[in-house]
């Protein structure tokens, strides 16, 4: 079978202690005594809450307030609905949770952009110091001492805790911020000097590259972003912005360094369980700084799953993930790259046309980019638009220069997908072997030449042997399994072929096209009522009208009108 498609692209004990207050029982929730609207608010809070969808949980949570004000599990559950959409509902709640962690930083928040900032660093002084809320609590109020006026003092508060074994680069980088903001060039390129830059995440080689740029040191800002490309090829769109606004501080204010710290800090919380944690504390970073692209993408990327590969975003997810995206401008640098997860977003929404649009519109702003060519193309091509995508993989060909680099593999095996959707076999096969040529062990290829050759009766031994090592490089990929049953199928090995595609099929239940191949291996083994099984399994399973014109045939030749 082939595979037209490649797929992309400590938390448990803090989030019980961040959420100390937000656990009551259901029995503390709102009942029928207080009366069927709210009621039916709450329960329509708790189902958008289980949709993740936590601003319509937020509405309704504070809907059913109106009528329960002091009903604590609503209080509690409405706020963190409201934490976690950014919603204004969480500011009225904070006040009356006094023991809740996650509104002692709210509150801590707000007084801090209200410029209060000896309130902000009383709020934050109340914080425990273990967990998620003892890592942030020393940035959160050396930046409020910042925000007084106070640079010394707030270096002092960090300097005890540039030892520490897990977090000590954090407080480092936040203390040559500090002083960096503060004028204190000295002082901060000593900072700065201490912070390893050999492998920068986008927001660190910002940081690092504006202060050598200001520091009249322009050739190593350059180098700089071009590590982080190294690292990150997906970033090189961005680097263009980047360099232009290089003269300027990426913090000015307190305010500034506190969303930074929020954000440092969620951006150190990287596997999936610490998702809720995450969306937190970058919901805290953009109560602060809204114009915080890096936590807009973080964000997005968090709202989506995108760190989990068991993921599947649901539509509400993909439309909240927008909705935080939508307000970063051009003038952004970080504008290039939440353009690309937008039309990313606006593909799997099925609305390909507004996807495309986007990528054109950075396409015209940078042409001859490789990667926004190859993603316009992938549009296209799983909107089924391949004749239309064809001209996007062969511009990103060409962008890419020759001899091309291994990674374009992907172009040519993406292009030779297209080809043969729209074209031949034939105009498709040299950009398979293209593709073969760059990446020799790449399963989702040897699959597809196997497979194909295999359907067009050409270089059976080399089509097995190609099958053989993509099973062994991924003995789990029932495509692949299935495959390598055709083929002996089509050798005649029927023995063979009916292991190989009763394993196809336990490995991939619901394909129509494995449960065709294995009523066609029955049929073969002269095991017609078998064969009739699978047939009519696969016809089940809604396959295109292709396959299923095909099945309905071989039904009807075998079998007459009914098995």
């Amino acid at each position: 079978m082939k595979k037209t498609s490649l797929r992309g692209h400590r938390a448990a004990i803090a989030v019980c202690v961040m959420l100390s207050a937000c656990a009551a029982a259901p029995n503390g929730a709102a009942s029928a005594a207080d009366g069927d609207s709210t009621y039916g608010a709450f329960l329509a809070a708790r189902y958008a809450a289980g949709q993740n969808d936590p601003g319509v949980a937020a509405k309704f949570y504070a809907r059913a307030l109106q009528n329960s004000p002091n009903n604590q599990q609503l209080i509690a559950e409405g706020f963190l609905a409201g934490v976690l959409s950014g919603s204004p509902e969480a500011a009225q709640l904070a006040p009356k949770l006094p023991d809740n962690t996650l509104a002692t930083l709210l509150r801590g928040n707000q007084a801090a952009a209200a410029g209060n900032f000896d309130q902000a660093k009383q709020t934050f002084d109340t914080l425990p110091h273990d967990n998620i809320a003892g890592l942030i609590k020393p940035l959160l109020f050396a930046w409020a001492q910042f925000g007084e006026g106070n640079e010394q003092a707030a270096l002092h508060t960090l300097g005890a805790y540039f030892n520490d074994s897990l977090f000590g680069p954090v407080y480092v980088l936040n203390a040559a911020l500090i002083a960096d903001a503060a004028g204190d060039t000295k002082s901060a390129a000593q900072f700065y000097s201490n912070v390893d830059a050999t492998q920068p995440n986008l927001r660190l080689a910002q940081i690092l590259a504006s202060w050598q740029a200001r520091q009249g040191q322009l050739p190593q800002a350059n180098a700089t972003l071009d590590t982080l490309v190294a690292t990150h090829p997906n970033l090189q769109i961005a680097i263009p912005q980047l360099r232009a606004q290089l003269d300027k501080p990426v913090i000015s204010s307190a305010t500034d360094g506190m969303a930074e710290a929020y954000l440092t800090l969620a951006g150190s919380l990287n596997q999936p369980q610490e998702a809720f944690l995450r969306t937190v504390l970058l919901r805290f970073a953009l109560q602060l700084r809204p114009d915080l692209a890096a936590a807009r993408l973080l964000l997005a990327n968090t709202q989506t799953g995108a760190d989990d590969p068991n993921a599947t975003p649901t539509p509400v997810e993909m439309n909240n993930a927008l909705a935080t995206l939508r307000p970063i401008p051009k003038s952004d640098p970080l504008y290039a790259p939440a353009t690309v997860q937008e039309a990313s977003l606006l593909a799997a929404l099925n609305q390909p046309d507004q996807a495309v649009a986007l990528l054109q519109g950075l396409i015209a702003a940078n042409p001859g980019d490789a990667g926004l060519l190859s993603a316009t193309g992938d549009v296209l091509r799983s909107a089924n638009q391949c004749a239309a995508a064809i001209p996007y993989y062969t511009q990103a060909i060409t962008a890419v220069g020759q001899p091309a680099p291994a990674d374009a593999w992907t172009l040519f095996f993406d292009r030779g997908i297209c080809e043969d959707q729209t074209g031949t076999w034939a105009t498709a096969e040299p950009d398979m072997l293209q593709a073969l040529k760059l990446s020799p062990d790449q399963p989702y290829v040897l699959n597809y030449i196997g497979y194909s050759w295999a359907l067009h009766d050409e270089n059976l031994p080399q089509a097995k042997a190609m099958l053989q090592h993509a099973a062994g490089l991924d003995p789990n990929d029932g495509a692949v399994i299935d495959s390598l049953g055709f083929v002996e199928l089509k050798m005649g090995n029927t023995k063979n072929a009916l292991a190989l595609l009763t394993q196809a099929v336990q490995l991939t239940p619901d394909d129509p096209e494995v449960n065709d191949h294995l009523g066609d291996a029955f049929w073969q083994n002269n095991q017609p009522l078998q064969a009739a099984y699978q047939w009519q399994r696969a016809l089940s399973l809604h396959p295109d009208a292709k396959l299923a014109a095909a099945l309905n045939s071989k039904i009807q030749q075998h079998f007459g009108a009914a098995p």
